[in-house]
């Protein structure tokens, strides 16, 4: 806005040379952040004026001169030279952008070019904008992002106030760090529009050894709501184990592959929609449950009774022990793994059928050598929300099937 000011005053103003100094000033909350700024204007060819504005700090360093005709208000401008620390910016935008970032830290700098026509005073054209290889941490939080990369392209017209991109941007980072999964190699590309969201074209992330690809979408930036189609192919399910650890599994071995809607706003938090898992078959799939005591051999009687065959007091003595109990256990204390044959979770949020908001089919055979359980079989059914629904089964009621 101040240079927009600073062209009308030009385009006003009789032709002069001299100095103008100020000091702009942009956050209310941090009044001790001014940014100190130098107009330099001078005589040009055919009448025009020529002017120089300058913002030079140790974080911030803006060159944009260009010349102007006084009488129609027409002329042309040019960034010369464009450098913003993203340290210091991120820490005068934090406490805007929300708790995730209230107290991050990064390293890196904005790269700013352009050009651009004066119509009758009002500043149009187009401005670049990139950053390489920049750092963004949270030490308390454990989460850190390394190799940002930014490149973008956009129109400018800040009579109105109007920024939009005349190009898909390229948003790339390379390695995701968080205390609990990790993944790399992530790409978007994005235009802004006029109606000030995000337009994604596409997107891509390596996570758990395998990739999730984002259909188009459109993102709100105001107030910020993503609503985002998710195909997962080939994860890990050891990482999914970590990235979950209510899920009640302590180990896994195998891929996944599915799809699932992922939503989140500020008002309803995270929410998980419509979608599937399932398992892989070009690789074994093996799991280990957490211990939890009676989570099998709660309904088993640990010894056979044969008192309604031979009467109570002869049963007191004949009670061989129940083979399947002590195989059934070892596997709810995670001594035992066992080698899933099916995996399916159907996600249904607005219910199905039944009413139900997810349902999961778990089959898997126990690998204790000589156990006399061929099989065991979990069939979850969840209701409600489903932002529980990642806490797959092991809390909710279930049915149990040995054989």
């Amino acid at each position: 806005m101040l240079f927009v000011a600073i062209c009308r005053a030009l385009s006003a103003a009789p032709t002069a040379e001299g100095e103008v100094v100020g000091e702009l000033k942009l956050f209310d909350r941090n009044p001790e952040f001014l940014l100190p700024w130098k107009l330099s204007f001078a005589k040009g060819s055919a009448g025009e004026q020529t002017f120089a504005y300058k913002i030079d700090t140790s974080n911030t360093r803006l060159v944009v001169s260009g010349r102007i005709n006084p009488l129609t208000g027409d002329g042309s401008w040019q960034i010369e030279e464009g450098r913003v620390d993203v340290a210091v910016w991120l820490g005068l935008l934090a406490p805007q952008l929300g708790p995730i970032l209230s107290g991050a830290s990064a390293q890196g700098v904005f790269i700013v070019s352009g050009r651009g026509t004066l119509r009758q005073g009002q500043a149009l054209g187009q401005v670049e904008i990139k950053l390489s290889d920049c750092v963004l941490a949270h030490a308390e939080q454990g989460w850190k992002l390394e190799g940002i990369a930014f490149k973008g392209e956009f129109a400018l017209d800040l009579a109105a106030v109007r920024v939009i991109s005349t190009a898909p941007f390229e948003l790339t980072i390379g390695t995701i760090t968080h205390p609990r999964f990790g993944a790399r190699n992530l790409s978007l590309h994005a235009q802004l529009t006029e109606r000030r969201t995000l337009k994604l074209s596409d997107g891509r992330i390596e996570i758990a050894g395998g990739e999730m690809i984002i259909d188009p979408a459109e993102v709100l930036l105001s107030p910020l709501g993503i609503d985002l189609n998710l195909h997962i192919n080939r994860v890990g399910l050891q990482d999914i184990v970590l990235l979950v650890p209510a899920a009640g599994l302590a180990d896994a071995r195998g891929r996944i592959d599915g799809v699932v809607r992922a939503k989140w706003s500020a008002a309803t938090d995270f929410q998980v929609g419509v979608g599937y898992l399932e398992l892989r078959d070009d690789e074994p799939t093996v799991v280990r449950l957490t211990p939890s005591l009676g989570l099998l051999t709660g309904r088993l009687e640990p010894f056979i009774d044969f008192s309604p065959y031979i009467g109570k007091m002869l049963g007191r003595f004949i009670r061989p022990e129940n083979p399947a109990y002590k195989d059934l256990q070892n596997v709810e204390l995670g001594k035992s793994e066992l080698r899933v044959t099916s995996l399916r979770v159907n996600l249904t949020p607005d219910g199905d059928e039944k009413g139900r908001s997810a349902t999961v089919q778990f089959v898997a055979q126990p690998m204790e050598k000589g156990s006399t359980v061929k099989q065991v079989t979990f069939d979850v059914n969840v209701a409600g929300s489903l932002n529980q629904v990642l806490k797959v089964g092991m809390e909710q009621e279930f049915s149990i099937k040995a054989y």
